[in-house]
């Protein structure tokens, strides 16, 4: 979609979402929402780069946290460049922050489907994860 509407975010989510920050899609790739129910309020800031969306939410009375949804590129280059936009927004946003969405890329062989794999890019992205101090949350089922 190249762009949200009131309707597209009321049809796909329901009235409960009152509030959200787009990435539009390029084509048929790409694209991000982030959308948050009415209890958590406004952003207090909001951030859209060009593979990620952030908002950064200051909860009455609570420390100020924000959120990031990526959606990573295909390429190596594009890869690198995507690695260094999460480096950026990290530098900008102190105190908690969680990141999740699809990045394209992965830290361990035995998360890819095919025997093709690309270690110095594996290597980039558990580096980035490291200098970040960021803690992967696994999936169950």
């Amino acid at each position: 979609m190249t762009a949200i509407t009131p309707g597209v975010v009321l049809s796909m989510l329901g009235s409960d979402f009152t509030h959200w920050v787009e990435l539009p899609a390029v084509g048929a790739s790409g694209g991000v929402i982030l959308a948050w129910r009415q209890g958590l309020g406004p952003a207090s800031a909001s951030r859209v780069d060009d593979h990620s969306v952030s908002v950064q939410f200051s909860p009455n009375g609570l420390q100020p946290w924000r959120l990031t949804c990526v959606y990573g590129p295909q390429g190596d280059e594009r890869k690198i460049l995507f690695l260094q936009e999460l480096r950026n927004v990290r530098s900008v946003c102190h105190g908690p922050w969680a990141v999740l969405g699809d990045f394209n890329l992965i830290t361990n062989a035995e998360d890819k489907n095919n025997g093709i794999l690309n270690r110095a890019m594996m290597g980039l992205f558990r580096r980035l994860i490291n200098d970040l101090e960021l803690k992967e949350l696994p999936l169950h089922g």
